[in-house]
């Protein structure tokens, strides 16, 4: 009941998978080292059961292959989705909750893939549990490997079934009473009609009104669950990009000219200078390609949409024999041969010959871009700014709060700066050095910092917006105490009156205004034709007025009503649930040690 009592105060809605392919393992309990097949350095612990990681490596191929997501988000997910899977498997080992060879067949009979396969069929075309199980008997001498197989997914059937009692005796406790009921009826189903004037909070000028600072602070201090940043690790970096330099890509278009043209060159074994066509005059154009490409040619012919580059255009207009270029496309500089033009049914299709150069930084560029980085990495060191040397090079920063942060934002493979930030090694002041795809970066490990507010600049904006509206009410109110009639404040700031039909408790939404509940409950509380006081509303300040009320009829459905309002908060329960397990489990996460 501890459990069921930190779910209700629980809001988060979440989805919990059972059945995937990927939580095969999962639920079945081997994502602990227990029921894994390996003997490996743990990579994480759930309530003392240590994580197996070659088990759970496999899960994240699997995330990997199955929803083509890389190699951070598939850990994230086989770690989420496991943790909380891993905790609801040891609650029902407390509870001694355990599935027979009923609950078995009860789940495999709902799998249409097996009940509808004649195999498994009897006399009169129905699903038949012993030929199933005669069936998987046989396997064992006949096909081993199947056989292990369906064990595996046995213990998952097995646990599946243990889930279900599990959820069917939360069901059993869950009820509405018919009061209750007749509550939320209502709020679902009574009606207002309402005239209202709403004054935007931007029609009082901010400057007629101040925020001082320590008023943002007291609101921080008040509001600290909302305001409180975990801890966390700041850095600060300068990045170097291993890139051409332009005398790079003006070399490699230079020698793309001389393949096109023709150049001389020494014959090593000749000793003597020898002619070499150019791609224009070359007859076998394959060969040529295969010497002098860095890309491989795929011979299809192709129409003028397919072809890949701003230059398309051109490229189709080339006759036969024809070369153009060099031409940047992308990250490569081309020349091109019409080869062939030919009409395949409606459509026109040309066979156009690349010669293909990579745009990449020359040996003396990429000496120069690594002394750089270099450089950096020495004066960071010395305690002098990563920029000493360099002051091209632009000091940012980022602040991790997680020891698994994927990598810094745009910085591909940059996860191992975030692996370093967090190592027992590291400290305040350290710097290093990292080769990413495409450059260097040099970080410094800035501070590393407990949990706190944030300062009041990080803030201001947002906090100061949120005081302003609050004095503009009041300083509206104070003004307009004495008249808070609606029409005449209408005509006094030139707003119309706006109607609202069909309004509900359940659903207070005012078109163009947005989610106003407690502008829509007041509005309940008013008698016909009465008018409201003044009031604060999310989008505005308000005067309502009540036109007419719809009560919905009491009818006699309660125990209807009841058992919806059931089942909604079964199923709310029941996503919870893994939630809940997982936040009271004692967790060691070591991902950060692999991946």
């Amino acid at each position: 009941m501890a459990i069921l009592g930190q779910i209700r105060k629980r809001s988060i809605f979440l989805i919990i998978v059972i059945g995937m392919a990927l939580f095969a393992f999962v639920i079945s309990g081997v994502f602990t080292s227990n029921g894994g097949f390996g003997a490996n350095k743990p990579i994480g612990e759930v309530n003392g059961e240590e994580i197996d990681y070659e088990m759970f490596n496999m899960m994240v191929e699997q995330a990997q292959t199955v929803y083509g997501l890389n190699t951070i988000n598939a850990v994230n997910l086989a770690w989420n989705q496991g943790l909380k899977n891993q905790a609801l498997v040891q609650e029902l080992e407390k509870l001694g909750i355990d599935a027979g060879k009923d609950q078995l067949e009860q789940i495999i009979s709902t799998d249409q893939s097996l009940v509808m396969n004649p195999l498994f069929q009897n006399e009169i075309g129905l699903f038949d549990f012993n030929k199933f199980s005669s069936y998987i008997t046989q396997l064992k001498s006949s096909n081993p490997t199947m056989y292990n197989q369906w064990r595996l997914q046995e213990q998952n059937i097995i646990s599946l079934a243990k889930q279900k009692i599990y959820f069917d005796l939360i069901k059993s406790s869950v009820t509405y009473t018919n009061v209750e009921s007749n509550i939320q009826y209502h709020l679902e189903n009574d009606k207002v009609n309402i005239e209202y004037l709403r004054i935007p909070f931007d029609i009082i000028p901010d400057s007629t009104l101040q925020i001082k600072d320590s008023e943002i602070s007291s609101y921080l201090k008040k509001n600290r669950d909302l305001y409180e940043k975990s801890e966390s690790r700041e850095i600060e970096y300068v990045y170097i990009p291993d890139v051409a330099s332009n005398l790079d890509e003006n070399n490699i278009r230079t020698d793309l000219e001389q393949l096109r043209d023709g150049f001389s060159q020494m014959n090593q074994v000749t000793n003597s200078i020898e002619e070499i066509k150019g791609f224009k005059d070359v007859k076998d154009y394959s060969e040529y390609i295969e010497i002098y490409s860095d890309i491989s040619w795929d011979s299809i012919y192709k129409t003028k949409q397919e072809l890949s580059s701003d230059f398309s255009d051109i490229l189709f207009g080339l006759r036969k024999g024809e070369v153009f270029g060099p031409y940047r496309d992308g990250n490569t500089f081309k020349i091109s041969r019409m080869i062939e033009k030919k009409r395949d049914g409606n459509l026109n299709k040309v066979l156009i010959a690349d010669v293909v150069k990579e745009i990449i930084p020359s040996n003396e560029s990429s000496n120069t871009n690594y002394r750089s980085a270099s450089q950096a990495e020495f004066d960071g060191n010395n305690d002098l700014p990563l920029n000493n040397s360099n002051t091209s090079l632009f000091i940012d920063s980022f602040e991790s709060f997680e020891k698994f942060d994927a990598g810094l934002p745009s910085y591909t493979n940059s996860r191992q700066v975030i692996k370093w930030l967090y190592e027992d090694q590291t400290k305040v002041g350290d710097v290093k050095r990292f080769t990413l795809n495409e450059g260097y970066l040099v970080a410094k490990a800035k501070s590393f910092n407990k949990k706190s507010l944030p300062s009041v600049d990080e803030v201001r904006d947002e906090i100061s917006q949120i005081l302003l509206n609050e004095k503009k009410y009041n300083f509206f109110l104070n003004k307009h105490k004495s008249n808070n009639d609606i029409e005449s404040l209408s005509k006094d700031y030139d707003i119309d009156l706006e109607r609202a039909s069909a309004v509900t408790q359940y659903d207070p939404i005012l078109v163009g205004a947005g989610a106003e509940p407690y502008i829509i409950g007041s509005a309940f509380s008013l008698n016909i034709d009465e008018t409201s006081n003044i009031l604060k509303g999310n989008g505005g300040i308000y005067l309502v007025r009540l036109i007419s009320k719809d009560t919905a009829e009491d009818i006699n459905l309660a125990a209807a009503i009841s058992n919806s309002l059931g089942d909604r908060e079964i199923e709310r329960i029941s996503t919870l649930i893994p939630e809940v397990l997982e936040s009271k489990a004692e967790i060691i996460d070591n991902r950060s040690l692999y991946y």
